[in-house]
């Protein structure tokens, strides 16, 4: 199954994926890297194509659980391992879906690696 990569604005991520929907993607997958990407992948038989672009940080990203209702599982694991700010999910935790010794760790690794390397 080829992946096909589009690169958005975030401002779009909500119009984009509505799109996705519309056509008849199912959403397969949301994941945040280390340098604040998020890529949301959609399937539909042998499709798969991933919305990726940069969270930025403090701004805010708009949930997609209003179209996806699962997604607030994912939307609610970047928000405490990665302190992205998303807004308006449908079963918002407020940072407390995981407890972890260091709030938001991943945050904090990234920001202590780039410490290091300055």
């Amino acid at each position: 199954m080829p992946q096909e990569f589009i690169d958005i604005e975030k401002v779009d991520l909500l119009n984009k994926t509505l799109d996705m929907k519309n056509d008849g993607y199912r959403l397969a997958q949301i994941c945040a890297l280390m340098d604040m990407t998020l890529m949301y992948s959609f399937v539909k038989d042998e499709d798969l194509i991933t919305l990726r672009f940069n969270a930025g940080h403090p701004e805010p990203v708009e949930s997609i659980s209003c179209l996806y209702p699962f997604a607030y599982i994912y939307e609610n694991e970047m928000k405490d391992l990665f302190g992205i700010n998303i807004v308006n999910i449908n079963l918002d935790f407020k940072g407390n879906f995981y407890q972890t010794a260091v709030k938001t760790p991943f945050r904090e690794s990234l920001e202590s690696d780039v410490k290091d390397f300055e």
